[in-house]
């Protein structure tokens, strides 16, 4: 089996407090919401000012290769909360980097972790992948604090160009392997 098809039988996944599922053209107006607002999207990619900006990125970065890409739905309110994406996915050696974003009004709930942690899951134990890495602002503890609890383990620190300004920053890199850490 490969990456691909492994990722495709799990695009459809549920914990106990969320849905997981692919990406919908549908999920745009929440999407919006998310992602015009800074606080939301400060670590991750500009705030998108207008909904065609909201529209050009969530079609180029999500809808066009939907696989490997999860959004968080609240199972009450039918809507996007967050999204976990897989990039970087190299099927040679079974690896990916892992990146996510959850919208505010769900923070310190503990759902992004819950949510990583399912995916993990599957993801590592089950056959799909080797590692999965992520790479978090120095600065950005609550995310640090996602990994932790998804069973990630700090790697490294290293300094890194964000790729949106280009200032140089302070990364931390996790990892979580199958089976045992690094």
């Amino acid at each position: 089996m490969t990456i691909w098809t492994h990722l495709a039988q799990h695009s459809f996944e549920e914990t106990p407090r969320l849905f997981l599922r692919p990406p919908l053209i549908t999920d745009l107006a929440a999407f919006h919401e998310l992602a015009s607002d800074p606080q939301n999207v400060t670590y991750i990619f500009p705030a998108q000012a207008s909904r065609e900006e909201s529209l050009h990125l969530w079609t180029h970065a999500f809808l066009k290769h939907p696989l490997g890409t999860w959004v968080l739905e609240d199972p009450h309110e039918h809507r996007l909360i967050g999204v976990i994406r897989l990039e970087k996915i190299q099927e040679s050696l079974r690896q990916a980097e892992v990146g996510y974003f959850l919208h505010k009004k769900y923070w310190g709930q503990s759902l992004m972790a819950e949510a990583l942690s399912h995916l993990c899951q599957i993801l590592l134990e089950s056959g799909g992948l080797e590692s999965l890495s992520l790479q978090v602002h120095l600065e950005n503890t609550a995310s640090q604090r996602v990994a932790q609890k998804a069973g990630f383990e700090l790697l490294r620190q290293f300094k890194g160009s964000d790729r949106y300004s280009r200032k140089m920053r302070d990364y931390l890199e996790f990892r979580r392997k199958r089976g045992r850490y690094e």
